[in-house]
């Protein structure tokens, strides 16, 4: 009987240091896992502000190249307006001068 009170006895300081070095162990891999977060989180930063960088390059690049396109159209469109003032300028300069003309005439007469 004082066997089988000794080999549970041993049974259980056995199995009490077992579990003393589980915890050991768990509390090891825990503070291991801790301090490995804040590297983690320095890392998923730096990724998250790279791809920003990158779509916000992205988006510049094709605001400017719309930039572009509008101020091609606009100096389309200030040519032909130029165009259109020249012609109808040309169109009434003669008129002008007869309107002056006709105007001195009438002071005259």
């Amino acid at each position: 009987m004082v066997n089988l009170v000794s080999d549970r006895l041993n049974s259980l300081l056995s199995s009490e240091e077992n579990a003393r070095e589980l915890i050991e162990e768990a509390t090891r891999e825990a503070r291991k896992i801790r301090t490995g977060i804040p590297a983690k989180v320095s890392g998923i930063e730096k990724e998250y502000n790279s791809e920003l960088q990158k779509y916000e390059e992205k988006g510049m690049e094709k605001v400017h190249e719309e930039l572009a396109g509008l101020k091609e159209k606009q100096r389309v469109v200030l040519e032909k307006g130029k165009t259109a003032l020249e012609t109808r300028s040309g169109e009434l300069a003669p008129r002008a001068l007869e309107l002056i003309h006709s105007a001195i005439e009438g002071e005259k007469g």
